[in-house]
C-alpha cells in the first residue's frame, strides 16, 4: 500500500465515527430513516479500517526494521 493511499484511508477512518454520530443526531432531529443501522454500519467500517491500517503499519515497520514510537508520552 502506498503512503498516499494509507494517508487517505487513515483520514477517512478518523472521520467515519463523527459522520456516524452526525447522521444519528440528524435522524433524531429530522426523522431520517435507519439512523441506528447507518451509524452501526459506519462504526463497523471504521473499526475494520483501523484494524487493517494497523496491520499494514506493523508489516511496514517490520519490513523496514523500524520501531514504533508512541507520541502520547
Amino acid at each position: 500500500m502506498s503512503n498516499s493511499v494509507y494517508d487517505i484511508l487513515n483520514k477517512i477512518q478518523r472521520w467515519l465515527p463523527a459522520i456516524g454520530v452526525l447522521y444519528l443526531g440528524l435522524c433524531k432531529v429530522w426523522g431520517f430513516g435507519y439512523g441506528d443501522e447507518v451509524n452501526q454500519t459506519i462504526v463497523l467500517v471504521a473499526a475494520f479500517l483501523a484494524a487493517t491500517l494497523e496491520a499494514f503499519s506493523t508489516i511496514f515497520y517490520k519490513e523496514h526494521d523500524l520501531t514504533i514510537t508512541r507520541k502520547d508520552k
